[in-house]
């Protein structure tokens, strides 16, 4: 069976780039703003937006002997790619809560040291410093933590994704008698291809029919 060599290099920078991970520093809300009291002023509907003009699909050439797949569209549309990223979202949005907290401890602290300061006891201040230097320890604990979490769990959804797709697009390959396909996307090196190669929505149909 012919191997892509691009597939698992694609997937996982793909994987990767198509899913942000806000980890590294953990946001705070925004302050909540007061409900306006002014009545809003009357507006005509827009008009609705002319119909586009349905997409032009092109054959695959009967004499082609190459193809092509762009792996960001099977991750960004297939059920198995869209599963993965609202796993992988859902992560991002539960360790950056727990670091969003342990953040507010940490200033909540340091307002206090900095308030109590010639205020508060020597022995109550050095329980406060000794108190932040351990919640800025847990800190960093956990932010790598966070970040080593994410990874496996990009890992593994990596490893799923590609024991699925692989065989589909060997599949299809063997079927349309191909030599090769090809990876189409930033630094492939591919500057123009026949649309009619393109295999991804032939991919993506199998993936999500293959459950």
């Amino acid at each position: 069976m012919i191997r892509i060599p691009f597939a698992r290099y694609a997937v996982v920078s793909l994987v990767a780039g198509a899913i942000t991970v806000g980890v590294a520093a953990a946001q705070t809300a925004p302050r909540p703003t007061a409900p306006s009291t002014t009545p809003p002023a009357q507006t005509t509907p827009p008009a609705p937006a002319p119909a586009s003009a349905p997409a032009v699909v092109v054959p695959f050439p009967a004499d082609a002997r190459v193809g092509f797949v762009n792996m960001q569209l099977v991750v960004s549309q297939s059920a198995l790619g869209k599963a993965g990223q609202d796993q992988m979202k859902a992560l991002d949005t539960k360790k950056t809560g727990e670091l969003t907290a342990l953040n507010k401890a940490i200033q909540q602290l340091q307002q206090e040291i900095s308030t109590g300061s010639g205020v508060l006891s020597s022995a109550i201040l050095t329980q406060k410093n000794q108190e932040l230097d351990r919640k800025q320890r847990e800190m960093q604990f956990a932010q790598e933590q966070a970040r080593s979490d994410l990874q496996t769990l990009q890992d593994q959804l990596l490893e799923e994704f590609s024991k699925k797709v692989l065989p589909i697009v060997e599949q299809i390959r063997a079927e349309k008698n191909l030599w090769v396909v090809f990876g189409l996307g930033e630094g492939t090196g591919i500057a123009a291809v026949h649309p009619g190669l393109d295999l991804t929505t032939d991919i993506v149909k199998r993936l999500d029919a293959s459950k």
